[in-house]
C-alpha cells in the first residue's frame, strides 16, 4: 500500500511523455487509406493520337508519270524496236481509311495525258486504278510507305500503240504534313510495275517500271491534334 500514492505521481508524468510521441510512431501499425494511394499515382493522361480512330483522308494529286521504255501497253503487234511514252502530267484522286492514326488502307486513280516517243509524237493516255495497305508514323510530320497492287494502262491510236491494261503491282513512299486537324500537304513517289516488253513480244515474263512523283492535298476528319508523338 505505501507504493500507491508514487504510482499515482507518476500517472502525470506518463501521459505528459505518451503525447509528445511523434503521430508517425503513434500511427505506426495503422494501414494506409486507399484512397491516398491512388492520389499518390495519378494515372498518365493516353496521348490524343491513341484516341484518333477511324480517320478519313480524301484528297487530290498531281505531278509527273515516267513511263518504262520497255512496257508491254500494247494493244496491238509489238512494234520493233518498242514505242516508249513520253513524260507526262499526272492527275488524281485518292481516298483513304485509317482505323488507327498509324496503318490504314487506301484506293487512287490517276490520269495522265503524254505522247508516243516516236517522231511525230501522237498523242496518248496513260492511267491507273490501285489500292494498297498505308503504314506511317503518328506525328505530325508523318514519313509513311504504301504497298498494293491494281491496274494500269495505256492508249492511244492502233497504229502506234493500241489500248491495253494490265494488272500492276506497287511500292512506294513519302510524307503528309498536317498543317491542320482538318488539312495535310503530302509528297508520294511510286514504282509501279507491269508485265514488260518482251512479255507483250511472246517472251518470259519480266517487269517494266513505271515511275510517279506527286504533289497533293488531303481533307481530313477524325483527327484531334496536330502535336508532335508521343502527345499527339
Amino acid at each position: 500500500m505505501p507504493r500507491t500514492p508514487t504510482l499515482l505521481a507518476l500517472a502525470p508524468v506518463l501521459a505528459s511523455a505518451l503525447a509528445l510521441l511523434p503521430p508517425s510512431l503513434a500511427r505506426a501499425d495503422e494501414p494506409a487509406p486507399a484512397a491516398e494511394e491512388a492520389e499518390a499515382k495519378p494515372e498518365k493522361p493516353v496521348p490524343p493520337w491513341r484516341k484518333e480512330l477511324h480517320m478519313i483522308e480524301v484528297g487530290w494529286l498531281m505531278g509527273a508519270m515516267f513511263g518504262a521504255k520497255d512496257h508491254g501497253l500494247y494493244g496491238v503487234e509489238p512494234p520493233n524496236p518498242p514505242r516508249p511514252f513520253k513524260t507526262g502530267f499526272d492527275i488524281g484522286l485518292r481516298f483513304a481509311y485509317l482505323p488507327v492514326r498509324f496503318v490504314g488502307v487506301e484506293v487512287e486513280g490517276n490520269v495522265s495525258p503524254t505522247k508516243v516517243d516516236v517522231e511525230d509524237g501522237k498523242r496518248a493516255v496513260l492511267f491507273g486504278l490501285r489500292g494498297h495497305v498505308i503504314l506511317q508514323l503518328p506525328t505530325r510530320i508523318t514519313p509513311f510507305i504504301v504497298a498494293g497492287g491494281g491496274m494500269f494502262g495505256g492508249s492511244s491510236k492502233d497504229e502506234l500503240v493500241g489500248k491495253k491494261i494490265d494488272g500492276a503491282l506497287h511500292v512506294g513512299g513519302g510524307v503528309k504534313i498536317y498543317v491542320s486537324k482538318w488539312v495535310a500537304i503530302r509528297i508520294d513517289g511510286r514504282d509501279i510495275m507491269t508485265p514488260s516488253y518482251a512479255k507483250a513480244a511472246g517472251g518470259e515474263l519480266s517487269y517494266a517500271h513505271h515511275g510517279e512523283f506527286t504533289f497533293g492535298v488531303s481533307f481530313v476528319w477524325g483527327r484531334k491534334g496536330t502535336k508532335m508523338w508521343p502527345r499527339g
